[in-house]
């Protein structure tokens, strides 16, 4: 019984053995610029977001009526301008 837990392979309680301590604080310096990177992307999303949200909702015309009678003709109530165009 013993033999086949000796034999076993496990990383279990063993120390990593890295060999290139450069190689890893240049990979922790990128992994450090990514997250910053990050950061900042999810704030200009958010404002981007939020700016496009206040233009449609002051800029944008919610009082378009489009007529139709079943037919191929198509009219459409310009709510900025108060004309009827025809539309396909």
């Amino acid at each position: 019984m013993d033999e086949h837990i000796e034999s076993a392979t496990t990383s279990w309680g063993k120390r990593a053995e890295h060999g290139d301590v450069r190689a890893l604080r240049r990979y922790n310096a990128l992994l450090q610029r990514l997250m910053g990177i990050g950061e900042v992307s999810v704030y200009l999303l958010s404002a981007l977001v939020v700016a496009l949200f206040l233009w449609f909702l002051y800029m944008g015309n919610f009082e378009n009526v489009i007529f139709t009678d079943g037919t191929d003709l198509t009219c459409i109530l310009n709510g900025a301008t108060g004309a009827i165009v025809n539309g396909k």
